[in-house]
């Protein structure tokens, strides 16, 4: 067993990991039995007025697909074993999400509520509101990130950041509370048995799969900076910085995973 197995057996028995999907699914469990998910909604939604939209149409950023996955470039040739358990979990995650979503049928607060009642920023969502699609892969790169560092203090900072982007959710007005702790609860939990399945899969972190990931994550990182559209203008800007700093940060690892043989 190797190091990064070691310390992944450490915390999946930790309550460091366990702690993000039980504390969800308490929440949800609160949320459901006080009927708070109205009020909770409005609160967050309110936040803007105080601190301004572009804040939280930045965060919010974060929790997109291809964002998140063009965040991993820059690991390839550097942490295989990083790139091969986020493309697992990813695939959980994506089951997860866009699994539940048509299943459930759940309206979002702007299908539901008066347009004077709520602020939203960016496009107007009305369908497929259960689980948050956003908040489920924040949360499943957080927790991926989280499996492997050994740094306390980065476990501490990549959580607190999920939980920042999945509030982002109902600040933006696109989810209810529900919806974000359902995000959380499944995207950890994508995030944990991602990483398992992963360590059982020698082959992803092979030359050959990891410039199949390298392939696939740099159309993405290009798709990101020319073509990908998120319906929110103020955050192009933005997104091409993420693009264009990945591409960047990514070509030593690049370079060093074409010379492998």
């Amino acid at each position: 067993m190797n190091k990064i197995e070691i310390q992944f057996t450490q915390i999946w028995s930790s309550p460091r990991f366990w702690g993000v999907p039980l504390a969800a699914l308490i929440g949800m469990i609160v949320v459901w039995s006080a009927d708070l998910n109205l009020a909770l909604f409005l609160w967050f939604n309110g936040l803007s007025q105080y601190t301004g939209k572009l804040l939280w149409s930045h965060l919010t950023l974060l929790g997109d697909g291809v964002v998140a996955l063009v965040l991993i470039l820059p690991f390839i040739g550097r942490r295989p074993d990083v790139v091969r358990a986020m493309m697992v979990a990813a695939l959980l995650a994506m089951v997860w999400a866009l699994g539940l979503k048509p299943l459930v049928g759940a309206m979002r607060p702007a299908a539901l509520l008066p347009a004077d009642a709520l602020s939203i920023i960016g496009p107007v969502l009305k369908q497929h509101s259960f689980p948050s699609g956003h908040t489920t892969t924040i949360f499943t790169l957080a927790g991926v990130l989280f499996l492997h560092s050994r740094s306390w203090g980065i476990q501490m900072a990549l959580l607190s950041l999920a939980v920042v982007v999945g509030c982002s959710r109902m600040v933006v007005g696109a989810h209810w509370p529900m919806d974000v702790l359902a995000g959380a609860f499944g995207g950890w939990l994508a995030a944990g048995f991602g990483t398992l399945l992963a360590q059982r899969w020698q082959a992803g972190v092979q030359p050959k799969a990891q410039r199949a990931f390298a392939l696939l994550l740099t159309i993405l990182a290009i798709w990101l900076l020319l073509y990908h559209r998120t319906g929110d203008l103020d955050v192009a800007v933005f997104q091409r910085a993420i693009a264009v700093s990945c591409l960047v940060m990514a070509l030593p690892g690049l370079w060093r995973l074409k010379k492998l043989r």
